[in-house]
């Protein structure tokens, strides 16, 4: 299996696609054309011409960028994919600052997840000197 990282050829066609193979709820087409549209970055995991796998960038292009929307096709999983896009995009998050500034890559773990993005160098929170990570869903 040959796996191939391309950035920025994410469809909301493939997104949808992708979210529906890994059991995820619908979301409008203006949704998630706009969550393209406006991401920092997106990367496509291929095999041949099949998309089997994604992770977007977002956040301010400065120091604070958020990992999100790490999807890969079930029967995919467990051959690296995942890890791959994970440090392309801790990779490409680091591509914006300039030399020797820190900035900090966050994401929401899916429950029981946790210790895929730990291996991968991720702190869970709270940690000594970090809080919990925090949201506000179903505004």
């Amino acid at each position: 299996m040959k796996i191939v990282i391309r950035e920025d050829i994410l469809t909301p066609d493939t997104f949808a696609g992708l979210r529906a193979a890994c059991g995820m709820p619908e979301l409008e087409p203006a949704l998630v054309e706009r969550a393209i549209r406006t991401s920092l970055t997106a990367f496509s995991a291929l095999s041949g011409t099949r998309t089997v796998g994604m992770a977007r960038l977002v956040g301010d292009g400065a120091f604070v960028f958020l990992l999100c929307d790490l999807l890969v096709v079930p029967q995919w999983r467990r051959q690296g994919i995942g890890s791959l896009l994970v440090k392309t995009v801790v990779n490409r998050a680091k591509s914006f600052l300039p030399q020797g500034r820190a900035a900090v890559v966050s994401l929401f773990s899916a429950e029981g997840r946790e210790g895929f993005y730990t291996r991968l160098g991720f702190t869970e929170l709270p940690a000594a000197g970090l809080g919990a990570g925090m949201q506000i869903f179903r505004l």
